[in-house]
């Protein structure tokens, strides 16, 4: 941020994110001042109890879902409560400004209609938009269809369905990993973004899916991909 603070994003599923980390981050610097974790899925957070242990951190970010009899889980509260770190947990829409920019969460917010589907699992992932000088950003979790969904009838009901400013994004951080179960083509429209980045390694769920890749073309998103670019 313009102050010189850092948020990280998810941690992956293991301690491989502390080489990344240590790309970008100097050696000498060990302080990250939010971790915010989008949903308690092992290739979320998994990693995040390296990051715990290598660094100081100040403020943690969550949806307040926990992930009893999960090792990982066990070994992510251990040092939270070891470390002190002030916590806050998205349960409903709220802002947050960090220096000059403006953090806008959307969900966990119970007032979302979601189809009669459960707000749980992937569906009750931390999404926000990121204001930062013109240019914003849209962070999806792994938010499926029904959270979508109900993004759209809260923040657009009162907007032609194609000029909605709460979710149009220049930036989008695509949902689950560009899987078919996300991305719906009106939803992207809606959104409207320049550059679509997919958070994705080798896997057996064939992530991220050609049909979400062509529904980014038909929007005429540049679509950027962590198994090719790294």
């Amino acid at each position: 941020f313009g102050n010189g603070e850092k948020m990280l994003v998810d941690c992956g599923i293991d301690q491989k994110v502390l080489q990344r980390l240590g790309r970008n981050i100097p050696f000498y610097d060990r302080t990250i001042d939010y971790l915010l974790v989008t949903h308690p899925d092992a290739d979320h957070y998994g990693g995040c109890p390296s990051v715990l242990k290598r660094y100081k951190i100040k403020h943690i970010i969550t949806n307040g879902e926990e992930k009893l009899g999960d090792p990982y889980w066990s070994a992510w509260a251990k040092y939270v409560t070891n470390e002190g770190v002030t916590e806050q947990i998205i349960n409903q829409s709220q802002e947050l400004s960090i220096s000059d920019s403006q953090l806008q969460f959307l969900s966990p917010d119970k007032t979302l209609d979601l189809g009669g589907k459960p707000a749980m699992g992937n569906n009750n992932s931390i999404v926000f938009t990121l204001q930062h000088s013109q240019e914003k950003f849209l962070f999806m979790g792994d938010a499926e269809l029904p959270l979508e969904e109900g993004l759209i009838k809260k923040y657009c009901a009162t907007s032609t369905l194609t000029i909605c400013p709460a979710l149009k994004s220049d930036y989008i951080k695509i949902g689950h990993h560009g899987s078919d179960s996300s991305s719906d083509e009106m939803f992207l429209e809606i959104v409207n973004p320049t550059k679509a980045i997919i958070s994705v390694g080798k896997n057996t769920f064939g992530h991220p899916s050609f049909r979400v890749l062509k529904k980014l073309q038909r929007v005429g998103a540049e679509v950027l991909r962590t198994d090719r670019m790294g």
